[in-house]
């Protein structure tokens, strides 16, 4: 049985439900397109003009922060 989801999220994936809260997550989650650990479809919850504007100043994409570090 799956347990009820807040509606307190920044991005949510539509196949495993997952959920993300940041809008670094966001942003990145937004480049890749999909989910990165199942590969289902995302929800925003704002729009990307929004998620941006929350970022601070000078953030650029940041991919990695959902991926995380490389490894070799």
């Amino acid at each position: 049985m799956r347990s009820p989801m807040s509606d307190d999220f920044a991005v949510r994936c539509t196949g495993c439900e997952f959920t993300w809260n940041t809008p670094a997550m966001a942003d990145g989650l937004r480049i890749l397109g999909s989910c990165p650990k199942c590969k289902g479809e995302l929800e925003f919850r704002d729009s990307a003009d929004v998620t941006i504007a929350a970022l601070p100043p000078n953030t650029t994409a940041a991919p990695h922060m959902v991926l995380g570090i490389p490894r070799i």
